[in-house]
């Protein structure tokens, strides 16, 4: 049984008083002395998830170069909408959707926005949204992969995929078409098919870096789309309505920011979080269209946060 300290002290003095009573005994053994406890160990440091196939130590000098120790503290989320204004968005030419019509639906467009509110903003889908702004800790990956299905209309169900680096990326196909997809730019020339319905496993991609990469496909070349891999897990990805929430966030005075990769435009928005309270923060991007439009699309590569 462990004893508090106020309570091995009472018992201490309470022996010695016993052993001073007793020097009339010849022989007798000095009652034994309660020794200090040692210090606790320190916490072992927080791996991250590694799907990759490198070191995990590559990995958390990546997403932890300041050898930082996890957040453990009370959290909050943050939600919001991502809305656009500016110009309609362009259709995107010399794609050639013969093989499955119904993928004119999600690339078609150079990108995806509802219809306009009655101030002419119109909710944003596919719009990457990060929180950031804290320090002196790190806030670790849960998952060591994401999986992204192709859909029955040949098409994913979001253009921009977020990861956080040590993470896979599995693709399953629910389509009656087989597909090939890869990251532009990351240097692999293995070509992985993904079967039409899903006979046969997800096609498992590795993001080797923390970047920016083209989502493309070896067989439908119609597909175009962008996967930011990113250095900390507080992101989200907005859907069809321009809706985003993320869960986990520390509390105290954070920034909200909001990118779409094809526009090429970013806002960003101060925000408090507290525990257990749901943060809500819209963001608004600018599209100011620069001719030609495939410009856009092969512009510099784009900056991560």
């Amino acid at each position: 049984m462990r004893l508090s300290p106020a309570l091995s002290v009472t018992l201490v003095g309470a022996a010695a008083t016993f052993v001073g009573c007793s020097r009339s005994n010849a022989g007798a053994e000095p009652a034994p002395q309660a020794s200090t406890p040692p210090p606790p160990a320190a916490p072992a440091p927080t791996t991250p998830p590694n799907a990759l196939p490198m070191p995990s130590a590559s990995v958390d000098a990546v997403v932890n170069p300041a050898n930082l120790p996890p957040y453990d503290g009370p959290t909050g989320s943050v939600e919001g909408t991502v809305f656009v204004k500016g110009a309609e968005s362009p259709d995107v030419p010399d794609l050639d959707f013969h093989a499955c019509p119904a993928a004119l639906d999600t690339y078609r467009k150079l990108f995806r926005a509802g219809p306009p509110r009655e101030d002419g903003q119109r909710p944003l889908a596919d719009a990457v949204v990060v929180v950031t702004g804290y320090s002196g800790y790190y806030v670790p990956e849960k998952a060591p992969s994401q999986l992204v299905v192709i859909s029955a209309t040949c098409a994913y169900l979001q253009r921009t995929l977020a990861l956080t680096f040590g993470q896979r990326l599995d693709v399953l196909n629910d389509s009656k078409l087989s597909f090939a997809p890869y990251l532009q730019g990351s240097g692999d020339v293995t070509v992985m098919i993904a079967p039409p319905e899903r006979h046969g496993e997800a096609v498992k991609i590795y993001p080797t870096r923390a970047a920016y990469f083209g989502l493309r496909d070896r067989l439908q070349t119609f597909v175009h789309g962008d996967v930011l891999v990113l250095r900390h897990p507080l992101h989200a990805v907005t859907d069809l309505q321009g809706h985003f929430r993320i869960d986990g966030v520390p509390v105290g005075k954070l920034s909200v920011g909001a990118k779409l990769v094809p526009i090429q435009a970013e806002a960003t928005k101060d925000v408090v979080v507290r525990a257990n309270v749901v943060e809500n923060v819209d963001l608004v991007l600018t599209y100011a269209p620069k001719p030609p439009v495939p410009a856009a699309r092969n512009a510099k590569r784009p900056q991560i946060w």
